[in-house]
C-alpha cells in the first residue's frame, strides 16, 4: 500500500441500471473535447493528456497516467462528409423513394402504415410515371466498390435497358434530380449510366424526405454526415520509451495518431476526406487481425468465424474485463505434509506487503493499535479511510473508531486460491493464512492437489486477499474447504489420501505386517481416537504386544463409524477394520470411505485426513520405501526373467497371428484366400504384402490395432506373475497413487505396437532392421507417392535397449501429430458454455432461469424428488456457471486421448454435439436405422438384415452397373416403325446385376418409368426409345465383354424426312439414360454399415460389447424438413427389419422437427451423456439436463457458438450487445449496436462485473422483498461503531496477535529491520503513543546493533552534501524516532537527509535533515542508537558510549572523547 494516493478524485456516485450504445453527434463530440485541433502539432499535444513532451497533463495537471486517464479533441471538416458507417443504409433510403418528388415507393407503404405518407404522395412525376417521349429509366442506388472511391460515396446507376421496339432516346434533364455541377465531385465521377454522389448531393436528395421514413433505417438523422471527427487521448495512441544508454525520452506514435495529422492537414475533395476517415474508423484495436486490407461490409460477412480470428477479443479480455489491484499474487507452490489442509503457508515478507482492511472497534482496537504502531514506526504516517476518504494519520491517539484500517496478512485470515485455468468450480477454494519464515514460494498440503489439478513441480497458485467483510464472509461460507468436501461435478468426494499416504494405506493392510509397541508409541502420537489392544502378546513380557497393520488403520477411524464395501471385501465395525482387499475403496470410486466419512461426520473429515496423513508417513518413513533400477527388471533372478522374455515372444507372435487373421477377413484380402501360387516363397511374400496393405488402410490399421490389443493384455498380465512382492513401482502402482501398467510395461517387457495417429509419406517395414528400411526405401523410389498409416510391433523394451529403427518409430508414433491441432479446442468449449450458461440461477421459487430477462430455464434444478439437495435452498445458486464448468473439464481430459484417424474422438465427439448440427451443410444429413431385435433369432441375422436394408435403399444408379457405352450404327431393316440408324448399346456388369439382386427385364422397366416421367412431369423434350435386351455381337467377338450383358436403346423417329441428330444422343438421351434410379430411392445417396460400441457404463461380460447400425446419407433433392418422413416412407417394405424406437435422424434439429422438442431433449441427453463417458469423466445428470436445456429454451436446439447465442436472444428480444461484443466479434457487434442506439440493461454477470455491478447470481441475485407497514413502527437507527463500544466490558483478556509476533526477529536492518522493526525512546516516540512493551516484544538487541551497523555504512557511503536516497533515508527516518528529541530534530517534518559536515568540527561526518520550512538541523545518530538501547536492553547504554568514546568513532555530534568528537546539547 506505499504507492497509494493520498488524494482521491471526487466523481459523482451514481447507481448504473444500463447504457446507451449510439454514434456520437458533432454537439457529443465538442462537448466531450476540451479543445479543437486545428495544427499537425496539437494531436499530441499536452492538453490531451499523457504523455507528451512536457510530461504534465496541461488540462487538469497531473503528472502521472494513474491520476490522468487523459482528455478528447476533435478535428474541424472543411466541409460535410458520409458516416461511413450508414452507407448502406442510405442507400437503402435512396432506393425507396423517387428521386424527383421525393415520395415513397408504393412497395414500402403496407396496410396499417401511417397515413401521413399518403396524404403526401404526389399523383407522380416523370421519374415515378415515366410517359413522356423522352426515355426516364429506372436507377439504382449503392455503396461504390473499392476500385471506385473505396467504397465511401453512394453510387446512382441505370438498371433499365431502353425495348428495341421503343426508340425513345434518354432524356437530357435525367441527372437534374441532383446537382449537377458540385465542387466537391470530380469530373471522373459521371459517366452516360452511371455517378458517383457527392456528400453534398446525398444531403440534397434527402434534405425533402420525411424525417419518420428516415429513422426507420437510421435512429438518428444527424449521424448519417461527419461535420468532426474526435481525436482519442494520449494515452491510448502514444507509448513513452526510455533508452537504456540515454536519460531522454522518446514518443512512440501509432497509425492513427498519424491518420489524424493528415486529416488536420488535409487538402483535396470530399471524397478523399472520407477515405481518410475511413482508414482511420479501420485502425481500431476492436477489429480483426489484418484491419488495414478489410472493411466494415467484410468484417460483417466474417462475424460467423470462430471467436480466435478476432484480435479485439484480446483487448476486451485485457483492457475492458480485466481488473488490476494491489491485493493479490502469483507463487510457486511446494508441499508441506505439516501444514493443515485448510491452510496455507505464505511467506513474511509477503504477507507484511499485502494488506487487508478491517474496521476498528473497540473489539479490535488493541490488536489494530499495535499493527498501526509498527507502520508509524517505518513511514511516519500510515493511511485509513475514514468517511470514504483516504487521510494520513501521524499519531495513534488520531485513530478513531469506524475507521478503515490497512493491516498487514496475520494468520487466520481468509484468502481466495486458484490455479488458472479455473475450469471447475473446486479450483477455486478459500484458505487460512499461516505466515511461515520462507522466502519465496506459497506451501499447501500436497493432498489439496487434486482440486487444484496440480503438482509441485513449478505450478503457480494465485491469491486473492478479500478487503470487505461481506466479501471474506461469502469466502468463508461458500468456497471454504470444509464447505467443497463433495465435488459437485461427479457428486463424489473431493479428497482423499493420495501419492506417499495411498501408497502407506496399501502397504499398512496388507497381511503380514505387524508393528512392535515402540512403533506403537511413535505412531500413537498422531492418532486421535483410542489405542487398540494388541491381538499378539508376547508371554514373556505383559507390557509388550505386537499390532497388525489393520489395527493402526483403524486407529484413525472414528469408534463408531460403520462401513462396508462389499465388492472388496471391505468391513468396518464400530471403528474397526475387520476386512479388506487392495485399495480401490480408498480412492476415487462411488460409495469409498471418504464419501461415508463426509456422510456421517462432515466438518471431521478434514481432521481425518490431516491425522491419517501424519501417521502413514511416518510409518512409510519408519518401513521405507525406495525406487531403483531393480524393480524395473521385475523378476527377482535372471531365470525367471528368462522364462518371462520367452512367454512374451511366443505371445508377441500369437498377436501377429491374430492380427493377420482379422485382415484376411476383409474383402480386400480375399485374394490371399484364393492362393497365389505352390512355391516356397509364397508365405513370405504374404507376410510383406498383408504389411503393406495394413498400412495403407485406416480400416485394416485400425483392426490389426484392435486385434493387437486383445492379445497384448495378456502380455501385460505377466508383470502380476513375475513381479516380485517388494517391488517398489508394483506397491504404488497397486495402491493407484503412482505408475502406469502400460507404460512399465513398455519400460521393462516390450514397447509393443505401435502406429501413427496421422498420415504419413512412409511405411514400416515388417522386420524393424536396418536392412530392411533400407530396401524398403529403394521400392518407395521406384514406386509413387502415397500416403501411408506407418504400423509396426516394436519387440524390445527401453531396458533392453532399441535399435535405430525401433528408436525411429517410437519417436515418429508417439508425437501425436494431430494434437496440437485441436489443443486450444476444450478453452473454445469452456469459453462459449461460460457465456451461453454463466448467467443461469436458480430463483426462491425453485426454477432455474436467465438473468437476462429472468427467462425460465428449467420448472425445477433437481432431476428426482428424492434427491439430497446440496444447496441451502436459498435461491440465487449459480447452476449455470457450475454446469458448464464441470462439462469443461470433460472437455480438458479428454486431450488425454489424442486426435487419431484410427479411433474416434471423444473431443471432437463432444464438439459436435455441442454444436447441434450447426456447421452441417444441407447435404450433410444423416440418419442412423437401428436394427430390430427380432433378427438376432436368426443366425448372423443382424449381418444379413444390414445388408438387405443397405440394398433395399441405397441409391443404384444405370451409370453404376454399366461398364461400356457403344454407338453403333446399324440401318432398320423393318419398316413398320422408323427407328433411327444409331442404335445405343449399354453393356451391363453381370456381377453387379447378380450382387444386388437385379433382373434385366427390371432394369428395361426402370428406364421405361424414368422417361415417362421425364416427360409428363419435368416437361423434357425426349424422343420415344425402345430399350430392350438382346445378344450385341461386340460382346460375342470380344473376351473383355464375356462377363456382361447388353441392353440397347433405339430412338424412334417419327418419320424419315425428321431424323435424330448423333450429337443429340450423346449429350441428351445417354446422359440422361445413366442418371436413371434403377435401384434405391433417388434422396438417398449412400448408405453404410457401421458398428457401435456400447457406453462402458452398460458393457456386461454376458452381452455383446456393441452392435451394427446403419448410417443413410440424404441427398440434396429432398427438404430438410421432411427428411425423417421421405425416409421412412421409403422403408414401408422392410419395416419390421427396423427398429424405429431407437432410429433417429443424426441432426438434433432435424429429429424436433420429425418428432418434436421433447423427445429432441431426450436424444440430445443420451448422445452427451455417451460422449461424456467416452472422456472417462463422471457428470451428474443436472448438469447435463440443464445445458441441454439452456440451448433449447426457445424452441429448438442452437449452437453453441456466436451465431446460436445471437439467435437465442433474438427470439426472446433480449438486447445484450456488450455480451455477445465480448463472446465474439466485437467491432462489429458495437458498431451494430450504435447504429441502432441499443440500450443494454446490463443484466449479465459479465456486464455487471465489468460495470462496477454486483452480479444477479449467487448473493447478490434477485428477490422481492415484501413488506407491511401497518402496525409497525421502526426503531431509530443505531451507529454500530458506538454500540459496539457501549457493549464491550472495560477490562478486555484476549491475546493479541500481529504479523510480527510470530517468533519471526527481524536479523537484518535497512527494509528487512523496517518491516518488523518498531521502538520507542524515552522522550521521542512519546508523540506516537506506542508503549515500550510492544517494542519489546517485536525487537531484540541483534536488531539494534545490525541498525548500529547500517547507520554507519550509511554514513560513509556517501559523499559530502549529497542526498540519501529512498530506501537509507527510510531507515534514517526510523532510527530518528529514538532520538531523544526526535521532535525536535523533524520540526515542521523532513522534505530530505543528507550526508554533511559538521559545523563545529570539520573532519567530522554527520546527517542533517531539511524540514519542510526550509531549516535544517543535524544529529547524531549514536544517540539514536542509544535511545532504541535504553528500551530494548538498558544495560548495554553504557557499554555503547564507552564504545564510541574509545574508538572515536564519527557520526555527528556524538558523546564526549578525547578525540576531536564533542558531546553537545543535541
Amino acid at each position: 500500500m506505499d504507492n497509494e494516493p493520498c488524494e482521491e478524485l471526487e466523481v459523482p456516485t451514481a447507481f448504473l441500471n444500463g447504457i446507451t450504445i449510439g454514434i456520437s453527434t458533432e454537439i457529443d463530440k465538442e462537448k466531450l473535447s476540451v479543445s479543437a485541433i486545428d495544427a499537425i502539432s496539437e494531436v499530441s499535444d499536452s492538453r490531451l493528456g499523457l504523455p507528451n513532451q512536457t510530461s504534465q497533463c496541461s488540462t487538469c495537471g497531473a503528472k502521472n497516467l494513474k491520476s490522468c486517464e487523459g482528455h478528447f479533441g476533435f478535428i474541424k471538416f472543411p466541409y460535410t462528409i458520409q458516416h461511413p458507417y450508414f452507407l448502406s443504409e442510405v442507400a437503402k433510403i435512396l432506393n425507396k423513394i423517387c428521386p424527383g418528388c421525393k415520395s415513397i415507393r408504393k412497395d414500402l407503404l403496407v396496410k396499417g402504415a401511417d397515413s401521413v405518407y399518403r396524404k403526401q404522395q404526389p399523383r407522380g412525376c416523370k421519374y415515378c410515371v415515366g410517359k413522356s417521349e423522352f426515355w426516364y429509366p429506372r436507377m439504382k442506388f449503392k455503396v461504390s466498390t473499392k476500385e471506385l472511391s473505396r467504397k465511401t460515396a453512394i453510387i446512382v446507376e441505370m438498371v433499365e435497358k431502353p425495348a428495341k421496339k421503343f426508340h425513345k432516346r434518354l432524356a437530357e434533364d435525367y441527372w437534374n434530380f441532383v446537382i449537377i455541377r458540385d465542387a466537391q465531385q470530380e469530373e471522373s465521377c459521371k459517366k452516360e449510366k452511371k455517378m458517383v454522389l457527392s456528400p453534398s448531393q446525398v444531403h440534397y436528395l434527402l434534405k425533402d424526405v420525411d424525417q419518420g421514413f428516415i429513422e426507420k433505417f437510421v435512429s438518428k438523422k444527424d449521424s448519417i454526415f461527419l461535420n468532426c471527427f474526435p481525436v482519442t487521448p494520449n494515452s491510448h495512441r502514444v507509448t513513452e520509451i526510455t533508452h537504456r544508454f540515454s536519460s531522454g525520452r522518446r514518443l512512440m506514435f501509432d497509425a492513427r495518431t498519424r491518420a489524424y495529422k493528415k486529416m488536420v492537414d488535409f487538402r483535396g475533395n470530399a471524397h478523399e476526406l472520407s477515405s481518410l476517415v475511413y482508414d482511420c474508423l479501420k485502425i481500431s484495436k476492436l477489429h480483426l487481425d489484418k484491419s488495414s486490407n478489410n472493411d466494415y461490409g467484410e468484417m460483417q460477412q466474417n462475424k460467423g468465424n470462430d471467436v480466435s480470428s478476432s484480435s479485439g477479443l484480446r483487448w476486451i479480455k485485457d483492457v475492458v474485463l480485466g481488473k488490476r489491484n494491489d491485493h493479490c499474487f502469483r507463487m510457486v507452490v511446494t508441499g508441506d505434509p505439516n501444514i493443515k489442509l485448510s491452510e496455507i503457508g505464505i511467506p513474511c515478507h509477503i504477507a507484511e506487503r499485502l494488506q487487508i482492511s478491517e474496521h476498528l472497534n473497540s473489539w479490535n482496537r488493541e490488536r489494530l493499535n499495535a499493527c498501526c504502531s509498527l507502520r508509524l514506526l517505518e513511514k511516519g504516517k500510515i493511511h485509513v479511510r475514514r468517511n470514504g476518504c483516504l487521510i494520513f494519520v501521524h499519531r495513534i491517539d488520531a485513530l478513531q473508531v469506524g475507521d478503515v484500517i490497512f493491516r498487514p496478512l496475520s494468520d487466520g485470515d481468509i484468502i481466495l486460491i486458484n490455479r488458472p485455468p479455473s475450469i471447475h468450480q473446486h479450483s477455486l477454494i478459500a484458505l487460512s493464512v499461516k505466515v511461515l519464515p520462507v522466502s519465496s514460494v506459497v506451501t499447501i498440503n500436497p493432498l489439496c492437489c487434486s482440486p487444484f489439478r496440480g503438482d509441485f513441480d513449478g505450478d503457480c497458485l494465485h491469491g486473492y486477499v478479500p478487503q470487505s467483510v461481506d466479501a471474506r464472509v461469502e469466502l468463508t461460507e461458500l468456497v471454504a474447504l470444509d464447505r467443497q468436501l463433495i465435488n459437485q461435478q461427479s457428486g463424489r468426494n473431493l479428497l482423499s489420501l493420495s501419492h506417499d499416504s495411498l501408497t502407506a494405506a496399501h502397504l499398512v493392510m496388507e497381511d503380514g505386517v505387524y508393528l512392535s509397541l515402540v512403533e506403537m508409541q511413535q505412531l500413537q502420537m498422531f492418532c486421535p481416537y483410542r489405542t487398540l489392544s494388541p491381538p499378539i502378546v508376547e508371554a514373556s513380557s505383559l507390557g509388550s504386544g505386537i499390532w497388525t497393520g489393520k489395527q493402526l488403520f483403524s486407529m484413525l477411524l472414528p469408534p463408531d463409524f460403520e462401513f462396508s464395501f462389499p465388492s472388496k471385501g471391505v468391513y468396518i465395525s464400530k471403528g474397526e477394520l475387520i476386512s479388506s482387499e487392495g485399495s480401490s475403496w480408498l480412492r476415487d470410486n462411488d460409495g469409498n470411505l471418504f464419501q461415508s466419512l463426509i456422510e456421517h461426520f462432515q466438518g471431521k473429515t478434514l481432521d481425518f485426513l490431516y491425522v491419517a496423513q501424519e501417521v502413514l508417513c511416518e510409518w512409510l518413513s519408519m518401513r521405507g520405501l525406495s525406487v531403483s533400477l531393480s524393480d524395473l527388471y521385475l523378476s527377482a533372478d535372471s531365470c525367471s526373467r528368462s522364462i518371462m522374455m520367452d512367454e512374451i515372444f511366443y505371445g508377441l507372435q500369437e498377436a501377429e497371428q491374430t492380427c493377420n487373421f482379422k485382415q484376411l477377413m476383409v474383402d480386400s484380402c480375399q485374394d490371399f484366400l484364393i492362393g497365389v501360387g505352390d512355391n516356397e516363397n509364397t508365405m513370405a511374400f504374404d507376410v510383406e504384402r498383408m504389411c503393406y496393405e495394413k498400412q495403407g488402410s485406416a480400416a485394416l490399421s485400425q483392426a490389426s490395432v484392435d486385434s493387437f490389443k486383445q492379445v497384448f493384455w495378456d502380455i501385460q498380465n505377466l508383470v502380476y506373475k513375475y513381479a516380485s512382492t517388494d517391488n517398489a513401482l508394483m506397491a504404488m502402482f497397486k495402491a493407484g497413487s503412482k505408475g502406469n501398467l502400460l507404460k512399465l510395461v513398455q519400460q521393462s517387457m516390450c514397447l509393443g505396437v505401435q502406429h501413427s495417429l496421422a498420415p504419413l509419406s512412409f511405411r514400416f517395414p515388417h522386420k524393424l532392421s536396418c536392412e530392411a528400411w533400407n530396401c524398403l526405401k529403394a521400392d518407395a523410389a521406384a514406386g509413387f507417392a502415397k500416403s501411408y498409416i506407418p504400423y509396426a510391433v516394436v519387440e524390445n523394451s527401453f531396458l533392453t535397449g532399441l535399435n535405430p529403427l525401433e528408436c525411429f518409430v517410437n519417436s515418429v508414433t508417439s508425437r501425436d501429430s494431430s494434437f496440437s491441432d485441436n489443443a486450444d479446442l476444450p478453452g473454445t468449449l469452456n469459453r462459449r458454455l461460460s457465456f451461453f450458461m454463466r448467467d443461469l440461477y436458480t430463483a426462491y421459487d425453485g426454477t432455474v432461469r436467465n438473468a437476462y430477462g429472468n427467462q425460465l430455464i428449467q420448472f425445477s434444478y433437481d432431476i428426482e424428488e428424492d434427491m439430497v439437495t446440496r444447496r441451502d435452498g436459498t435461491g440465487g445458486h449459480p447452476v449455470g456457471s457450475l454446469s458448464a464448468c464441470a462439462i469443461s473439464e470433460a472437455a480438458y481430459s479428454a486431450l488425454d486421448q489424442p486426435i487419431s484417424l484410427l479411433e474416434t474422438s471423444p473431443l471432437l465427439n463432444l464438439k459436435n454435439i455441442l454444436e447441434c448440427g450447426s456447421k452441417k451443410s444441407y447435404a450433410d444429413q444423416t440418419m442412423s436405422l437401428y436394427l430390430s431385435k427380432k433378427l438376432e433369432t436368426r443366425r448372423h441375422g443382424f449381418e444379413y438384415g444390414a445388408l438387405e436394408v443397405k440394398n433395399h435403399l441405397e441409391c443404384l444408379n444405370f451409370s453404376d452397373i454399366v461398364s461400356t457405352v457403344m454407338i453403333i450404327y446399324t440401318p432398320q431393316t423393318s419398316k413398320k416403325t422408323h427407328f433411327s440408324p444409331w442404335i445405343c448399346h449399354f453393356h451391363v456388369c453381370k456381377e453387379i446385376v447378380k450382387r444386388r439382386r437385379l433382373r434385366v427385364h427390371s432394369i428395361i422397366d426402370s428406364l421405361y418409368k424414368q422417361c415417362n416421367l421425364a416427360k409428363t412431369e419435368s416437361k423434357i423434350n425426349l424422343p420415344s426409345m425402345h430399350i430392350s435386351s438382346k445378344d450385341c455381337s461386340s460382346t460375342n467377338t470380344q473376351k473383355e465383354y464375356s462377363d456382361t450383358s447388353c441392353i440397347t436403346v433405339a430412338i424412334v423417329e417419327n418419320s424419315e424426312r425428321f431424323s435424330i441428330q448423333l450429337e443429340t444422343i450423346q449429350n441428351s438421351v445417354i446422359p440422361f439414360l445413366l442418371k436413371t434410379v434403377i435401384k434405391g430411392f433417388l434422396e438417398i445417396k449412400k448408405v453404410d454399415i457401421l458398428w457401435k460400441d456400447l457406453p462402458k457404463a452398460s458393457k456386461s461380460h454376458d452381452s455383446s460389447c456393441g452392435e451394427l447400425y446403419l448410417r443413410v446419407f440424404m441427398s440434396r433433392v429432398c427438404r430438410r424438413s421432411s427428411l425423417w418422413s421421405i425416409l421412412m416412407n421409403e422403408c414401408l417394405q422392410i419395416m419390421d427389419m427396423i427398429d424405429w424406437t431407437r432410429s433417429h435422424p443424426d441432426n438434433i434439429n432435424s429429429f424436433c422437427l420429425a418428432y418434436g422438442i421433447d423427445a429432441g431433449l431426450l436424444c440430445f441427453l443420451n448422445d452427451l451423456e455417451s460422449a461424456i463417458s467416452d472422456t472417462g469423466k463422471i457428470i451428474l445428470p443436472e448438469h447435463l439436463l440443464i445445458l441441454a436445456n439452456s440451448l433449447s429454451y426457445t424452441g429448438e436446439f442452437v449452437g453453441l457458438n456466436a451465431k446460436g447465442l445471437a439467435k437465442q436472444r433474438g427470439n426472446a428480444s433480449v438486447s445484450s450487445p456488450f455480451m455477445q461484443a465480448c463472446f465474439s466479434n466485437p467491432g462489429v457487434c458495437f458498431i451494430k449496436a450504435a447504429k441502432e442506439g441499443v440500450v443494454d440493461n446490463l443484466q449479465g454477470s459479465i456486464d455487471a462485473l465489468a460495470w462496477g455491478k454486483v452480479p444477479s447470481v449467487g448473493t447478490g441475485g434477485h428477490f422481492d422483498l415484501i413488506y407491511s407497514g401497518e402496525g409497525q413502527e421502526l426503531a431509530k437507527p443505531v451507529d454500530v461503531y458506538n454500540l459496539l463500544s457501549t457493549t464491550v466490558p472495560s477490562k478486555q483478556h484476549f491475546k493479541v496477535d500481529l504479523c510480527n509476533d510470530q517468533g519471526l526477529k527481524s536479523e537484518n536492518c535497512g527494509d528487512q529491520f523496517a518491516n518488523t522493526f518498531g521502538g520507542s525512546s524515552t522522550k521521542g516516540l512519546d508523540k506516537l503513543q506506542i508503549s515500550r512493551e510492544l517494542l519489546r516484544r517485536v525487537l531484540t538487541l541483534n536488531d539494534i546493533q545490525n541498525l548500529d551497523r547500517k547507520l554507519r555504512n550509511i554514513l560513509y557511503k556517501y559523499p559530502i552534501d549529497h542526498t540519501l536516497s529512498e530506501s537509507d533515508t527510510e531507515t534514517l527516518m526510523l532510527a530518528l524516532y529514538f532520538h531523544p528529541r526526535s521532535a525536535e530534530k523533524i520540526g515542521a517534518g523532513p522534505q530530505k537527509i543528507k550526508v554533511t559536515n559538521h559545523p563545529e568540527h570539520q573532519n567530522t561526518r554527520c546527517f542533517s535533515v531539511e524540514r519542510a520550512d526550509g531549516t535544517i538541523e543535524d544529529f547524531s545518530y549514536h544517540k539514536c542508537v542509544s535511545g532504541a538501547l535504553e528500551i530494548i536492553a538498558p544495560g548495554r547504554v553504557d557499554w555503547y558510549r564507552s564504545k564510541c568514546l574509545r574508538f572515536g568513532s564519527g557520526g555527528g555530534k556524538g558523546f564526549k572523547s578525547r578525540s576531536s568528537l564533542q558531546y553537545g546539547s543535541c
